[in-house]
């Protein structure tokens, strides 16, 4: 029982990777319904932001997201993620969102190895090489966001 209970918070202690979540997973666009892998996203600082049908903080983070995208000095892709709904939800979630960038949904096997995401916007921002720079649940400013990614802004 002890060893069980060793291996469980070893494994829980081993986050993610990032090379992890944008290569070992086939994401589905939602506006074209292809499957990829979101390898082509590394060389450039990257926003995942999670997002979920009646979400009125996802609108709230995805213009911060747009704002940021203009203003920063460097190129941030900006990337949302739907879950908790299907199709359908998702695409309409995404309309209100106005988001111009990409846009998936997050695989099942995915959310199973993240534990579920218990409440969105969550935020992953990943650096040129691929690296977690710093993750957040719930809104997120564009100061801070601006200071995680803009680093000569």
């Amino acid at each position: 029982m002890q060893r069980l209970i060793l291996l469980l918070l070893l494994c829980c202690a081993l986050p993610l990777s990032a090379a992890q979540l944008t290569r070992d997973y086939q994401f589905q666009a939602l506006r074209s319904q292809t499957l990829t892998d979101l390898s082509h996203l590394e060389g450039q600082s990257t926003a995942l932001m999670f997002f979920e049908p009646e979400c009125p903080w996802c609108i709230k983070q995805a213009n911060v997201l747009k704002q940021l995208h203009k203003s920063c000095n460097q190129a941030i892709q900006p990337v949302a993620l739907g879950v908790n709904g299907d199709n359908l939800a998702l695409k309409r979630a995404l309309f209100r969102l106005n988001f111009p960038f990409e846009a998936y949904r997050v695989p099942p096997a995915l959310l199973k190895e993240m534990g579920g995401i218990p409440a969105t916007p969550i935020l992953l921002l990943l650096n040129p090489k691929g690296e977690l720079i710093k993750g957040y649940r719930g809104f997120t400013d564009e100061q801070e966001l601006r200071n995680q990614l803009c680093h000569s802004s």
